[in-house]
This record gives C-alpha cells, structure tokens and sequence, in this order.
C-alpha cells in the first residue's frame, strides 16, 4: 500500500487566522499602535482564544490547541513568543508580541540541502522559528564554505557566519547574534554550539574602580611594565589581542573601554600609573572613532597624553573586515573628513567613505585567528 505524503503546510487554517485578527483587535481596542510590535500578556491571550468559534474541534485540551496556534502564527514570521513559559504541564508563553500587521510575511523557505556534518538539523526545521531558520541556513553555508575550523571566540565567530551568510535584515549586528539567540535545539546548548561552529567562550576583564598597580591574574590588569596604555573598546578583541601579544612590548595595561564608557573611564588615569602613551583600538563607525576623540579631549584637559590610533590595526579592519549598515545615519562629508583626520592619512579616505554611506565595521574582524597568525600589528604595541 503506497504511504501517503503529508501535504506542506502552506499557512495558517482558518482558527489561527482568526485568532490572529482577533489579537488585532485587542490591539486596536487597546490603542495599540500597529505599526510597531505590541507586547500580550498570557492572560489577554487566552482570553481572546476562548471567543474563537470551534476552537477545539477536535477535543483537545485548550492549552495544547492554543500552543500549537501560536507556533505556526510564529513560523509564519506573524507573532513571536517569549521564551519564559508557565509551569503547567502544558506549559504556554508568558506573553507574545504581535508583529505588525503591514510587516511583509516571510514566505516558506525551503529546506537546504545540508553540511554532512549539520544533517541532524533536518528534524528541526519544520518546528524552527523564521530567526532559526535562517540561522541554520547562514550556518549551513558557512560549513559548505570548507572554513578555516581554527577555534576562535564565539564572537569572532558569530562575525564571521553570520556577517558573510546571513543578511542584514536578519543580523543587523552579526556578531551579537549568539548573545540573543538561545533558543532550539543548537542554540539552547553551549557545549554542542561550541563543538558544531569550533569555538569557546573568550572571559571579559575584571573590573574595578581604579586602575591596579600589582599582578592580579596575570592578564586581568597589567600585561607589561611598559608605559603604554592600550584601549580596546569590546571584550573579545580584548581577551584576543591580550592572547596574542609578542614577548617583547611596550605596554604596561591593556584596558577594556567597555564601548563609550572610555569616554569617562579616562579620568582614571593619574600620574602613579606612568602612562606617557594612550592608544585605542575599536569599531569603525561614527560611534567608534567618536568615543576615542572624546577621551582624548578630556585627557588633553587633565593633562594626559591624546588618545592615538592604533595604525595597524584598524589598517587591518579595512582590509579585513565586510562592511554592514550602522545603526547612525550616514555623516556628512564635513563631518566624515573631520573623524577621519583622527586616523593615520593613507586610512582617512576609506574611512570617509564607509562613514558617508551608513556602514561599519565590527572590530571582532580582527580576531584571534588573525592576531596569532600575522606580527604585522606588532608596531602598534613596541
């Protein structure tokens, strides 16, 4: 007897769809605006479940139905549930958001033909979110890409998957795609992740109020006996760069800026730390080159050394990194040239361009891999 194949599902039956009305209309009761996505508690959503007609045709207990209809609204890129659920038997979300109604339906894609490796995802694509999908799609092409499987931090990574293969409507900040995707069956499991993308979990920094003098972990506050402070705005191209440093250097601390907090954090310098040179190393957008300038006014008024560019560094960003839009408007061309001038000359011109067009470049591009296997960076820290 021939087995029948279960027929695709093309989009939601007709409950779901009038669940999904209905929730609009909460909205709209409400005075919810939707245009932009608007948070429901569990309680409006059960609610607003029971006046659907034949809701439960079938039997089923309310809480399974009502389950299995949010996730096919939220397979069809309609609704998206929190991840805390209640601790019933038949757990359910504590709320969801509904996505707005003019948001363009993201269409059914079909399954990819898989790594070898990446086989086992077959069995999670039919229940997967839209976000997973297109995870496992990015992380699929990727490991078809016949990749350099060095180890790296899983930012590094995530940089690296995800900022080549996947698209910027679905990872507009590539590299902090694993810091909010926690959900399925790869994703939830750090030790599996880590085995399946070649990576491992770089620590930040400790961090203290003042700037220590003695030998505490090793690597957590001094690096050297040097007189040069070297600033790094992110903490994996910290813990990297720290990893990666030669022998012999020039520096005495290697600080995490912890993003624009350098702009302040810089006050906490003084005279017993025998800094005579301050050198930074961040992303390259508006926000990136606007927090070392910053601190080097406000250093320049306490009478510290300015805050310089780390040369060949960011001259490796440039020609290693893949450009994504920021998340600042586009700066003018007086105001791209003014930034710019921070940087050595032959860098200033690229830099005026990316600014001017919106982009960035994530410092994480510059990785571990990279730092272990080139010295040409080495100028920056002698």
């Amino acid at each position: 007897m021939t087995q029948e194949t279960p027929a695709e599902e093309t989009g939601p039956s007709r409950r779901e769809r009038e669940l999904l009305a209905r929730l609009r209309q909460w909205a709209k009761d409400n005075k919810r605006s939707t245009k932009s996505k608007t948070q429901i508690p569990l309680d409006a959503v059960l609610h607003t479940f029971r006046t659907v007609p034949n809701r439960n045709p079938e039997g089923e207990f309310e809480s399974a139905v009502l389950d299995n209809c949010l996730k096919i609204l939220e397979r069809h890129g309609l609704i998206k549930v929190f991840q805390e659920r209640t601790s019933e038997k038949v757990s359910l979300p504590v709320k969801i958001w509904l996505l707005p109604e003019d948001r363009p339906v993201r269409a059914e894609e079909p399954m990819p033909r898989w790594h070898h490796e990446l086989n086992w995802l077959a069995r999670e694509w039919q229940r997967a979110t839209p976000k997973q999908r297109a995870a496992y799609t990015a992380l699929n092409l990727w490991r078809k890409s016949d990749p350099d499987l060095f180890a790296v931090p899983i930012r590094e990574r995530a940089l690296e998957i995800f900022g080549t293969f996947g698209s910027e409507a679905d990872f507009p900040m590539p590299e902090k795609t694993f810091d909010e995707l926690k959900s399925g069956p790869l994703f939830s499991d750090p030790d599996r992740l880590d085995e399946v993308i070649r990576t491992f979990r770089s620590p930040p920094p400790l961090l203290t109020e003042t700037f220590p003098l003695e030998e505490t972990d090793g690597r957590y506050c001094r690096v050297g006996t040097g007189d040069v402070l070297l600033v790094v705005e992110n903490s994996t191209t910290w813990w990297s760069l720290v990893e990666c440093l030669p022998e012999q250097h020039r520096l005495g601390y290697v600080a995490w800026g912890l993003g624009g907090t350098f702009r302040a954090s810089v006050r906490a310098i003084t005279e017993e730390h025998r800094v005579s040179d301050i050198r930074y190393f961040g992303d390259l957008d508006l926000s990136g080159v606007r927090i070392p300038l910053k601190a080097s006014h406000t250093a320049s008024q306490l009478g510290l050394p300015t805050v310089k560019p780390t040369e060949m560094l960011y001259e490796a960003l440039l020609g290693q990194g893949r450009p994504r839009n920021a998340k600042e408007a586009p700066a003018s061309a007086a105001e791209a040239a003014q930034l710019a001038n921070w940087l050595p000359e032959q860098l200033r011109a690229d830099t005026v361009g990316l600014l001017m067009e919106g982009k960035r470049l994530a410092q994480e591009w510059v990785g571990y891999r990279y730092l272990r296997r080139n010295t040409d960076w080495y100028t920056d820290v002698r």
